[in-house]
């Protein structure tokens, strides 16, 4: 899947604003990233767009090293919200968009081992 395909996808599931849609996307995959394994984060980028293989890396060079696996989901979408510009609470539904679009968009074994890997608040978010 190519980006501009994600980014249709992420629009016609009900996100209509493409500026939305795309920085909601790219703002969703760097902020997954920040609380992911450096090695997830490298398979996870074979699987994606490259432009948003290099959100995904992004994220992952932005990590603080402070992570103790608690992540409360308030706190993820705030990270999304910022990096897109937007509220916290208008980020809440396109955020669910671009997940169900990113579970489409990598093998099922990937989008496994992603949640897996994530904080279980986020892995909550991911499960819906």
């Amino acid at each position: 899947m190519q980006t501009e395909e994600f980014i249709n996808r992420v629009e016609q599931a009900g996100i209509s604003d493409r500026t939305v849609a795309t920085n909601v996307s790219f703002a969703t995959i760097e902020a997954l990233c920040l609380h992911l394994p450096q090695e997830e984060i490298r398979q996870m980028t074979s699987q994606l767009p490259s432009e948003l293989s290099q959100a995904a890396l992004k994220g992952g060079q932005q990590q603080t090293g402070e992570a103790d696996g608690k992540v409360e989901l308030e706190d993820f979408y705030t990270e999304v919200a910022t990096r897109a510009d937007m509220s916290a609470d208008d980020v809440r539904e396109p955020v669910r968009v671009v997940i169900n679009t990113f579970k489409k968009a990598v093998t099922t074994g990937e989008f496994v081992d992603v949640t897996f890997e994530l904080p279980a608040d986020i892995n909550t978010l991911l499960a819906s």
